[in-house]
């Protein structure tokens, strides 16, 4: 996208990325794995929406709620993206275990309470605010993952909108630097 932005007419300065479930990992990976690079591209933002960013841990030592992802689905989705047990403590798997943040971008996360995966979200957020990243942590009350798609509407529309406030407040500081 940035070695096209002209060609795809974007503009190459106001780019953000973002993802939802695990959507949300890859995109902070690729954050990370941006920030690691001799000459990174510029993200403006990133935006996790109930991203898993422990694969680490067991899901059954996880928080466990009705609604949430079953165990063993869980375990199944995690061996779907790692192919040995010690690859799990990776960064790029598992961002909560990240040794630097400080190069990411602007964050907002959106978890949801009733998910074995907010705590982790939650933890990942202080990690970023005590590097000096400015981030955005929005806990849903008494939502399940995935809401955002297959939740309450109303509570979906509140987060869509929260999205897209972050994003043109985003887009708008980095037209006017």
């Amino acid at each position: 996208m940035f070695q096209h932005a002209d060609t795809l007419h974007l503009d190459a300065a106001r780019i953000a990325i973002g993802g939802h479930s695990a959507g949300g990992n890859l995109a902070t990976a690729i954050s990370l794995w941006n920030a690691e690079q001799t000459h990174p591209v510029t993200l403006i933002a990133q935006i996790l929406d109930y991203p898993p960013l422990d694969l680490a841990t067991d899901p059954a030592d996880k928080p466990f709620f009705k609604e949430a992802i079953p165990t063993e689905q869980a375990r199944q989705f995690n061996a779907m993206y790692i192919a040995r047990a010690e690859d799990a403590y990776h960064h790029l798997a598992s961002p909560l275990y990240a040794a630097q943040l400080e190069a990411l971008p602007r964050t907002l996360i959106l978890t949801a309470e009733h998910d074995s995966l907010a705590q982790e979200a939650q933890q990942y957020a202080k990690r970023l605010q005590a590097a000096g990243v400015h981030v955005e942590h929005l806990e849903f009350a008494g939502q399940p993952h995935a809401f955002t798609h297959h939740g309450d509407a109303n509570v979906a529309l509140q987060a869509w909108q929260r999205i897209a406030d972050f994003l043109r407040h985003v887009f708008q500081s980095a037209k006017r630097s």
